[in-house]
């Protein structure tokens, strides 16, 4: 049995749903719930203890807060560096996204980091100092052209 099994569904789904902004923002999902706000403080701070939840945050429109350029780098790191590399990037602000993966002779790359910046220039710089930290030096910066599609994941769908 997996941590999140242990979790009541109705309550994972309650939170994947937006916080109303109000003093107290866990009334309306308590309530759904059927349990006290109370209740609902008291068992999320048990699963983060427990590390079913790692955090709770904002969810923002990057391009309506003015952030309108987003590269994809892939990075080239020695496998015995991938825990410093995985660190350094993970500390910067700009970057949303990092992961280890699977690096093929076509394609050398095993570090990805999704990076949002207000400018293409930005973002470059953003990328270098990554570069110039880490040791880096192999690395690709895929800027999106267009996207098709964003959406949140939907945890009903995926606790069906």
């Amino acid at each position: 049995m997996t941590k999140a099994s242990k979790v009541p569904r109705k309550i994972l789904f309650a939170l994947t749903e937006p916080l109303a902004l109000v003093p107290e923002p866990y009334t309306l999902p308590a309530r759904a719930i059927g349990i006290e706000q109370g209740e609902l403080i008291l068992r999320i701070a048990g699963y983060q203890r427990q590390g079913i939840i790692r955090r709770m945050g904002i969810v923002y429109g990057h391009l309506k807060v003015g952030y309108t350029c987003n590269a994809l780098v892939v990075w080239r790191v020695d496998e015995d560096s991938l825990e410093k590399a995985g660190k350094i990037f993970s500390d910067v602000p700009a970057v949303t996204h990092c992961y280890a993966r699977q690096a093929y002779p076509s394609w050398p790359y095993n570090m990805y980091t999704m990076i949002h910046a207000k400018s293409k220039s930005e973002c470059r710089t953003v990328i270098g100092a990554m570069a110039r930290e880490s040791g880096v030096k192999e690395y690709k910066a895929l800027f999106t052209v267009r996207e098709f599609k964003k959406i949140k994941s939907d945890l009903r769908e995926i606790l069906k």
